[in-house]
């Protein structure tokens, strides 16, 4: 069937055609195809979190009633400012009984006099520090394992100087995921934003976002590979165990990554997603700390063994390859068949409606702006951006290790 209308003012002609070549079947139904699995992408993974907070907030997740003691560790470097307006948060947590053990990993500001003068204060706290000198070693994996084998408790809590959480609850909150059988929990952390700052801020919380989810998502399917060191807790024994960070003492990082994918494993795991349970980091430019944390990571992952990276990365291909077909179609069906140009819209925008859904409900439970015009946008440069920090990286690399 053919139908034509025609416009004598402007002698356009717009085609209406049921009939399709083999090329357009083949390339619609391969446009269809990704669809599919772009949607399954979306509820599999990325939405999963998002059914999971409201499974626990709904009280359909078994928590445990028990609050065993506890030992917080918290890393710090040259964080005196931080330590007067963040430490009181952590030492005042709701919590029947928990030390804090402060690790001072060199620190040349007044970090020491500080802790000093919190410890009066507050009888469950302490610190410690790393010697002066130590070389070719990664300081804070040395800072860490200080602080375990200072901890008196079998659980240790990890998270930094310059972290704090939301309030006095988050302790609670973490422990309440230790039922038997679980060895470690996944928590989140979040990034205080600065004045001024918009675009900038978008992009980062975006990226941010999507990395959490790819983690958090993993751990829900029984698939752990890697933590964050500000928000993470795990059994002492298990670092003994695994004899600490002994296999990657000449790495620099993977403290959290690196040694949770080889303590983790399926159903040994949780994470901790509420509210009461997350942490907000703080840094002097939150730029620096994004393009360092990147850097970090992107080189820490080829060590990991885990399937999450390549299943990602298909999804970004299938995110490309969507969009130019997508492309393709509108503009072959606006020169030939306009029933092709409106199924490659209707797709578009029920995709984009799906994305738009899943990411917005997740960045309400992680403080995260409710992007919406911008999600396209940043999920077409994200792979960009990403190659950028990849060949920075590469051209660097000798500093990840300790040796030099």
């Amino acid at each position: 069937m053919y139908v034509c209308i025609s416009f004598d003012h402007d002698m356009m002609d717009l085609n209406f055609s049921w009939n399709f070549s083999t090329l357009e079947i083949y390339v619609l139904g391969i446009l269809g195809l990704i669809w599919i699995i772009e949607i399954i992408y979306q509820f599999y993974f990325f939405d999963r979190p998002s059914r999971f907070h409201k499974k626990s907030e709904s009280g359909k997740i078994e928590y445990s009633d028990q609050f065993p003691p506890v030992s917080v560790i918290v890393y710090a470097q040259n964080d005196a400012e931080n330590l007067i307006k963040f430490m009181p948060r952590i030492l005042n947590q709701a919590y029947p009984q928990f030390e804090v053990i402060v690790v001072n990993d060199d620190s040349s500001d007044d970090t020491k006099d500080i802790l000093s003068v919190l410890e009066t204060q507050y009888k469950n706290l302490y610190h410690t520090y790393v010697p002066e000198g130590s070389r070719n070693l990664s300081h804070k994996k040395l800072a860490l394992t200080l602080g375990v084998k200072a901890a008196r408790h079998d659980i240790v809590v990890f998270t930094n100087a310059n972290c704090y959480p939301s309030g006095n609850e988050w302790l609670a909150s973490v422990m309440r995921n230790f039922v038997p059988g679980i060895d470690i929990v996944l928590g989140y952390t979040a990034t205080e934003r600065k004045e001024k700052e918009r675009l900038s801020f978008w992009y980062r919380s975006y990226d941010q976002l999507l990395f959490s989810l790819r983690y958090l998502s993993f751990a829900l399917i029984d698939r752990p590979y890697m933590g964050v060191s500000s928000n993470l807790a795990y059994r002492k024994e298990l670092f003994f165990k695994n004899k600490g960070f002994s296999k990657f003492l000449h790495l620099h990082y993977g403290d959290d990554d690196l040694f949770i994918n080889e303590i983790a494993h399926r159903g040994n795991t949780r994470i901790e997603i509420s509210n009461a349970g997350q942490i907000t980091a703080t840094y002097p430019d939150n730029y620096v700390a994004w393009k360092e944390s990147k850097l970090q990571y992107d080189f820490t992952s080829r060590y990991l063994h885990t399937m999450a990276k390549p299943i990602f990365g298909l999804s970004k291909f299938f995110d490309y390859t969507f969009d130019f077909l997508f492309i393709f179609l509108l503009v072959w069906g606006i020169l030939y068949n306009w029933i092709i140009a409106l199924w490659a819209l209707v797709s578009a925008f029920s995709l984009f409606a799906v994305k738009v859904t899943v990411y917005r409900k997740a960045a309400k439970i992680f403080r995260s702006p409710k992007l919406f015009f911008a999600l396209p946008l940043f999920s077409f440069i994200q792979p960009i951006i990403n190659l950028y920090f990849n060949i920075i990286g590469a051209t660097s690399r000798k500093k990840n290790f300790t040796w030099r």
